[in-house]
């Protein structure tokens, strides 16, 4: 397979993607509340704490929301570009995170401490920082962190919404953070695998969900102080159209994956020619990019794309709950991350599935005792959860569709439990579930079918 291919078609997706995000921020900003509201939306964005989950849409807007993704995705991407950098299937995993948390939780002022932590850490440790900038990337998930002690922990309960209140306290904290992110996460990521051997696609939300307990233990527990969390705003532009944004989110996700669909078809020989090659493998340790090239990437992005935005489309129509919110865009982001390294229709659909079946499960529980359902899957969190636990793939793709629903199935239980351990500080609460997951399915898995176990971690 040529490479140098792959880095060329990988830039163009990503600056493709950016453009689509800067075109929807002017557009949404035409529909509501012009450039002033897109400008004035992106400066509280920057400004307020974010913890999980703090919805985007609601504390700036929705144009200045895609303009807060489009100008840190391209930032990103700039640096790849400058620095000569090759990217890979890993590097535009971690893009697309950046996309999808930038509509809830990272953005252009709290994302830079982290990076450049991990990148000072390289230089240090005298290896070449271009082949680790999507670990620097992936970094980014502290987003809200850097927030927090910048903009709101040195000053707790007076912090005022709309004001800035930047102190020495809170940028020396911010600096302190940077570098913890720099000197620990690149190693955590490298154990993290060890412990759930492959099976958890989304590697840094085991490894940073653990560094994000001893920083919110050390930070709020040890000190006796409790998190404010998220803020609650009302953005008067997003309350006048209402939480509700189906037409404007099915059409943006429409053209993007039937853009990536036409152009993989076309790129691939006018054929689909290998999808089902690449629908055959089991996700695990796998990199599509790399085996079948980009074309196909770009085909398995579109149909697998495809099969998420229906299935949103239908917990919304059938159960009651959140719709296309800026975390539910994020979540659609999120769970294509992987599409070019181990996700595919064939061995994600069961992990959909294991949540529906939790879901059925309590409505049948609920009904029989006569209480009021909890959840739906659609409360965000759940649509969120299942995003991320499409990193499970592998369980569905080596053991089969049974093991992959019963993967859903542990993960849909604890997906809304997991923020309490890091405080909502972490953007990849779902990663981090997804690796819990791992851990108990695989100990269990390799118990009954030991000939599977994987050896050399």
């Amino acid at each position: 397979m040529d490479l140098s291919k792959n880095d060329k078609q990988i830039k163009g997706l990503c600056f493709c993607l950016g453009l689509v995000l800067l075109a929807a921020a002017v557009i949404s900003a035409a529909i509501w509340g012009g450039a002033e509201g897109l400008l004035d939306g992106w400066l509280r964005i920057l400004i307020s704490p974010c913890p999980l989950m703090t919805d985007y849409f609601r504390v700036g807007g929705i144009s200045g929301t895609f303009f807060n993704a489009a100008v840190c995705s391209l930032a990103c991407l700039l640096i790849i570009v400058v620095s000569g950098a090759k990217a890979t299937a890993s590097l535009l995993a971690s893009y697309f995170l950046v996309v999808a948390h930038c509509f809830y939780g990272m953005n252009f002022l709290n994302i830079w401490p982290c990076y450049i932590g991990v990148i000072i850490y390289y230089c240090y440790k005298k290896k070449d920082f271009r082949q680790y900038l999507h670990v620097a990337m992936f970094t980014m998930a502290f987003g809200p962190l850097v927030s927090e002690v910048l903009l709101r922990y040195p000053v707790g309960k007076g912090f005022v919404l709309g004001e800035v209140q930047i102190t020495l306290t809170g940028v020396l904290l911010t600096v302190a953070v940077g570098l913890a992110a720099g000197m620990v996460l690149p190693g955590m990521l490298e154990g993290a695998l060890w412990m759930h051997k492959g099976y958890n696609l989304y590697n840094g939300g085991l490894a940073f969900g653990l560094v994000g307990c001893f920083l919110y233990a050390f930070l709020y527990k040890s000190m006796g102080l409790e998190s404010s969390g998220p803020v609650e705003l009302n953005h008067r532009l997003y309350d006048g159209i209402g939480e509700t944004t189906w037409l404007f989110a099915n059409v943006l996700f429409l053209v993007i994956f039937l853009t990536a669909l036409i152009a993989g078809y076309r790129m691939n020989g006018k054929s689909f020619k290998n999808y089902g090659e690449l629908m055959k493998e089991t996700g695990h340790f796998s990199n599509f990019a790399d085996k079948y090239g980009m074309p196909l990437c770009l085909i398995n992005l579109g149909f697998y794309g495809l099969m998420v935005l229906a299935y949103m489309n239908l917990i919304m129509l059938f159960t009651e709950g959140m719709a296309f919110t800026g975390p539910t865009i994020g979540a659609v982001f999120a769970a294509v991350t992987f599409s070019a390294i181990g996700q595919h229709p064939k061995n994600t659909w069961p992990i959909f599935l294991g949540y529906v079946a939790l879901f059925l499960l309590v409505v049948f529980l609920c009904t029989v005792q006569g209480r009021e359902l909890p959840w739906t899957l659609s409360t965000q969190g759940y649509i969120n959860g299942v995003a991320f636990a499409t990193g499970l793939a592998p369980i569905a793709g080596r053991y089969g569709w049974r093991s992959g629903v019963a993967a859903g199935i542990v993960s849909a239980a604890i997906c809304t439990s997991t923020s309490a351990i890091h405080g909502g500080f972490m953007l990849f609460n779902g990663g981090f579930t997804a690796g819990i997951t791992a851990l108990i399915m695989v100990s269990v898995l390799e118990h009954h079918f030991p000939h599977m176990k994987v050896k050399g971690i």
